[in-house]
């Protein structure tokens, strides 16, 4: 007897998403539907941008998308509330400002009916921009100077990892570990990795599981989302007292030894003094030879401001880091 329920949920959470909500939920809804077929659930922090009004144009044409309301305004109230509305035997968190291989959700199934031990599946994601600087951005998120051995940013990548950015889990992960922490506005999907893995959970991504990411266009928006990744990675280590990755810690940690380190040249007379400069003058450095590569093979202008953008990452994550640290409270800024 064919199940009233589908196989997968497809909880989409979004808030002001006017630019890129159309094509992220087309993108969804014209997935090759696996045995069982699937549903998806907007849940929309209350938007006023007309994302809405895009939203139920859609859902004329098809009756498989539903819009649940998000009042709390905040992401993971909005994946809480879309797994508690959701009916599917798989519950894939997906993002609108993503755009998805008409294989995506059928590639998460196959890895989780083949490999019994995953208890979330994915797939590597490949970044783009849509300006010069966001070009260089797509480069940095998926190089290894700017995001280091973050698997799920390498677009080849098959295997085990830390966690998948657009996951498909089986129901009973969320039954057994619980939801999303609400009281993380950022971060929330590593803690539950971390909460996954420390129960005894693994990650499989899967390269045939393509999706396009589009990042942030500007310098600004850039720097607080890394900010705000920062920020609230102090919460998850006071909830869990270790870390989900050591690569998660490094720029916490190399940003105030360089800048001690090279603050030293001014103050000690003696010529060896100038060695504290060599880390942060082996990091400018790197920066500048990774762009120059990246001239050659992305193009003039990503190679040009690829510096920036890793900078931006890099120091942004360890300025949120030391903000929350010194007891600052969250800036009002989260665009």
């Amino acid at each position: 007897m064919k199940s009233k329920y589908p196989t997968v949920s497809v909880i989409v959470p979004c808030r002001n998403e006017y630019v890129h909500i159309e094509e992220g939920v087309r993108s969804i809804l014209n997935q090759q539907s696996p045995d069982g077929g699937f549903e998806v659930l907007v849940v929309d922090g209350m938007s006023t941008d007309g994302t809405r009004e895009i939203l139920q144009e859609l859902i004329k044409d098809d009756s498989r998308l539903r819009v649940i309301d998000n009042p709390a305004f905040f992401t993971p109230h909005a994946m809480n509330a879309g797994i508690r509305e959701s009916s599917g035997r798989f519950i894939a968190i997906m993002g609108a400002h993503t755009h998805y291989s008409k294989s995506y959700i059928q590639a998460c199934v196959n890895v989780l009916e083949e490999h019994p031990d995953v208890w979330c599946s994915g797939g590597p994601i490949r970044s783009e921009g849509r300006s010069a600087f966001g070009r260089a951005v797509a480069v940095a998120m998926s190089h290894p100077v700017g995001v280091g051995n973050a698997k799920h940013r390498f677009s080849t990548f098959e295997g085990y990892a830390e966690g998948a950015c657009f996951p498909m889990f089986r129901r009973e992960v969320f039954e057994q570990i619980g939801l999303y922490d609400e009281n993380l506005i950022r971060n929330q999907d590593d803690e539950l990795n971390l909460r996954m893995a420390l129960n005894g959970g693994r990650v499989y991504l899967s390269p045939l599981a393509e999706c396009r990411y589009f990042v942030r266009d500007t310098p600004r928006r850039l720097f607080w989302q890394y900010f705000f990744y920062g920020y609230f990675r102090v919460e998850v280590l006071k909830k869990h007292k270790v870390p989900a990755s050591f690569r998660q810690l490094v720029p916490i940690v190399f940003f105030p030894v360089a800048l001690l380190l090279a603050l030293a040249c001014w103050w000690v007379p003696d010529w060896w003094a100038w060695a504290g400069c060599v880390p942060l003058g082996s990091y400018v450095l790197v920066l500048l030879a990774t762009g120059i590569w990246v001239a050659t093979q992305k193009g003039v202008m990503p190679g040009v401001l690829f510096p920036l953008a890793a900078f931006l990452m890099h120091a942004a994550y360890a300025v949120g880091f030391a903000w929350n640290l010194v007891g600052a409270g969250v800036p009002k800024s989260t665009k």
